[in-house]
């Protein structure tokens, strides 16, 4: 039997860093000793970034850093720094920026070659063994006889990176105006998929940072586009199988447009998000379907990531020993040996379950004979087919789903990434704490898992000055606190102190953002750093405006910053109006990112609705109305509406069920969906921009087309010189109407649109 040395890995904390402890590659964790042996040897660094729930992560790990040569490569030529993103997110935030600039895309694991000084100059993402060893060889290559054009590739990416990354220039400014909201709106609508849900194609990720500020609009302007985004986004993901209809919580994302076929692993900032996000759906609608995924989104994080001490853990994994996916899916036989034949055939009937399975392995899309358990009706549906009340059938649902939950335990369980990170916590904090508040049934235990949650930060995750730490594992704490540990576990302590009262979480509270203010807050230009000079060895310091799976450092900062001061008006009105004007600065100070892609940045916007409050003047967030040249509009199966924004005009097309209108391409016989625009304003237009189409099937024949909604931006290229000028443009639009088995005739429209022209100078 082969003993293998450890790495210097053994010694680290992170359950991703301790994985690859007894590869052969001579790993560092990231910190001066690396760079050092870099720069004595003379050798470029390879980085990889990962985490420990990451699926491609553990196949790289098998294929590449278990395989003896490609080890010896990585040992012969480079120094080589693993680095868990989880931990280290600010280097995470530097490096995937530069891959993204180099390759156009970038994810995990991340693999980038940087110089002995740690500037980037060639990267990507997975690589398979064969592919990598060529790279390695090829990199050590061009180091060796080409260094001038390396150290210049590396120099260009980091000017590049400064723009990207650090946020330091007087263009992001802006002033903030409440008709943000339209564009916003409108650029969701653009994104929308009505048929499931959610925004974009696949993959599909839940749209968490977005869900407040739609449901916002929906509940505080009464707007039913955003509310209805929302709202159907939310059943059809709890229907689908990214929803764990067995032990509940949500799946990182889904790899197709259905949300049915998740990537297996399960984060604690993906289930504190959407647990807040339901347990808000349900306050403003009363409707009991989002309190229960709320509830078993919770009790999931209460259930299986509680640490002994009432904190958190991270994450769970996505692989078992059996592959990834098995410890969540069921073949057909096995639901039927575990329970009595009545309830398999209700189970089978009602979650969908397949004779051949209905999962596909992700990368070969291969049958698996598996079945990922998901709802394509809702359960009333079932319950009036069967002649029962919903009711009942949630009742009689409910055991089985708790029968088979002891069943799957039996399994091998996926690995529990058992570190707790203050920001992740904050968002259990802030979701539980909330859902005590909305949830009556649930108030005590919710409550109690937040408070001590809040009290093991306060008691654990903190230095001998009483400042934040990022992770503790195993009995310590370490790694300075990030903008987002600051923010996120202020957001809740707040909520915690709306729902008990007690002074004490108010207190720390303002203790936490004076903190948060003093090391963070950039005072020449506004906002907040994601770092500070303890996070060491970084080229340039980061600063983050744009969501991701999470809210920005800085949208949770305004969100934070926004609770504080409105808690402390009547008592502390300098320090309230200190935090509000800290909080509209930050806005201020990234608003032309904001106008230029205003869904970029959930959270500040949801920041500014918590700011303003109802002093916001509320914007008109219906379409235009819009004159029609001739006759009036004739109610019909299609509906046309116009939005004017900053990059053009977006025309949309709604249309009934059971109707579609052909794509803007050419078909035989069929009549193109067609958008032209003319103006009299000293604007040059582009070709208009379409949604993609989808497959339809029209009698025998499949052709291209929409259902549902179709979108279309006729861009704006060029804006002349001149003074301001008002003037019309005219939108002309053809597309004709059909069914399954027949078309309608032709429709052409013209519509005239007042329109302002303001040139920037």
């Amino acid at each position: 039997m082969l003993i293998r040395k450890p790495n210097r890995l053994i010694d680290e904390k992170s359950p991703y860093l301790l994985q690859h402890a007894y590869n052969p590659v001579d790993w560092y964790p990231w910190g001066a000793e690396a760079f050092f042996k870099a720069r004595v040897e003379d050798k470029p660094i390879f980085l990889s970034i990962g985490y420990s729930s990451c699926h491609w992560c553990h196949v790289m790990e098998r294929e590449s850093f278990e395989n003896p040569a490609i080890a010896d490569l990585l040992n012969q030529y480079f120094v080589s720094i693993k680095v868990d993103r989880e931990e280290r997110p600010d280097v995470d935030e530097i490096y995937i920026s530069a891959v993204q600039l180099m390759a156009g895309h970038a994810g995990w694991p991340l693999s980038v070659f940087l110089t002995p000084d740690g500037y980037p100059f060639y990267g990507g993402t997975y690589y398979p063994p064969h592919a990598f060893a060529d790279i390695l060889a090829r990199v050590a290559g061009v180091w060796r006889t080409n260094r001038g054009q390396v150290l210049a590739a590396a120099a260009e990416l980091k000017a590049e990176l400064e723009q990207l990354v650090a946020m330091r220039h007087q263009s992001l400014r802006g002033e903030r105006s409440p008709s943000i909201f339209r564009a916003y709106k409108a650029q969701m609508l653009e994104g929308f998929d009505p048929i499931y849900g959610g925004f974009g194609g696949a993959p599909k990720f839940p749209p968490s940072t977005a869900l407040p500020v739609l449901l916002t609009l929906g509940a505080e302007w009464d707007d039913t586009d955003c509310a209805g985004m929302a709202l159907m986004t939310m059943t059809t993901m709890a229907m689908g199988g990214i929803f764990d209809h067995i032990g509940g919580g949500f799946h990182r994302y889904s790899t197709d447009e259905r949300w049915l076929l998740p990537h297996f692993e399960k984060m604690l900032y993906d289930n504190a998000q959407l647990g807040w996000a339901y347990a808000h759906a349900y306050a403003l609608t009363g409707d009991e379907f989002y309190a229960d995924i709320a509830v078993r989104t919770l009790d999931w994080m209460l259930r299986e990531m509680r640490t002994p001490d009432g904190a958190f853990a991270s994450a769970l994994d996505a692989d078992t020993p059996e592959g990834e996916g098995h410890y969540y899916t069921w073949t057909e036989r096995e639901l039927y040996e575990i329970l009595p034949r009545d309830e398999a055939d209700l189970f089978c009937k009602v979650y969908e379950i397949q004779p051949e399975g209905n999962y596909r392995e992700e990368a070969t899309r291969q049958p698996t004979g598996r079945n990922i358990p998901h709802l394509t009706r809702p359960l009333e549906a079932h319950a009036e087919e069967l002649g029962v009340e919903p009711a009942a059938l949630e009742e009689r649902l409910r055991d089985i789903r708790a029968r088979l939950l002891v069943a799957r335990q039996t399994r091998h369980a996926p690995m529990r990434d058992d570190k707790v990170l203050t920001d992740w916590n904050g968002l259990a904090i802030w979701a539980l704490a909330y859902a005590a508040d909305v949830l009556e049934a649930h108030r005590e235990p919710y409550t109690q898992a937040a408070q001590e949650a809040a009290e093991f930060v306060w008691q654990r995750l903190r230095d001998s000055n009483g400042r934040l730490l990022h992770r503790y594992r195993d009995g310590e704490a370490s790694i300075p606190a990030y903008l987002t540990d600051y923010a996120f576990y202020g957001m809740g302590l707040m909520e915690l102190y709306g729902l008990t009262l007690e002074p004490q979480w108010l207190e720390r509270a303002v203790a936490v953002a004076d903190q948060m203010i003093e090391r963070f807050h950039d005072r020449e230009y506004g906002g907040f750093f994601t770092t500070d000079p303890a996070h060491d060895l970084l080229i340039m310091p980061v600063k983050s405006y744009q969501d991701r799976a999470m809210p920005s450092g800085n949208g949770a900062a305004v969100q934070f910053l926004a609770a504080l001061s409105t808690a402390l008006t009547v008592d502390d009105p300098t320090r309230s109006q200190r935090y509000a004007q800290l909080a509209a600065e930050t806005l201020d100070s990234c608003w032309g990112i904001l106008q230029r892609a205003p869904t970029a940045g959930d959270s500040l916007l949801y920041g500014y609705l918590q700011l303003e409050g109802e002093t916001l003047e509320m914007p008109d967030l219906s379409m235009p109305t819009l004159e029609m040249d001739g006759d009036e509009e004739e109610a019909g199966p299609v509906q046309v509406q116009i939005v004017p924004m900053p990059e053009g005009l977006l025309v949309v097309f709604e249309i009934e069920e059971g109707w579609h209108i052909n794509s803007s391409r050419p078909q035989a016989e069929r009549v193109p969906t067609t958008v032209e625009v003319t103006t009299d304003l000293p604007l040059r237009l582009g070709a208009p921009i379409w949604s993609s189409p989808q497959q339809i099937q029209a009698g025998s024949e499949v052709i291209e087309g929409y259902t549902g909604m179709a979108q279309a931006i006729v861009p704006v290229l060029e804006i002349g010189d001149g003074e301001p000028s008002d003037g019309f443009a005219r939108i002309f639009v053809r597309y004709q109407p059909c069914t399954d088995t027949e078309c309608g005739l032709p429709v052409e429209r013209v519509y005239l649109m007042p329109l302002s022209l303001r040139p920037q100078s």
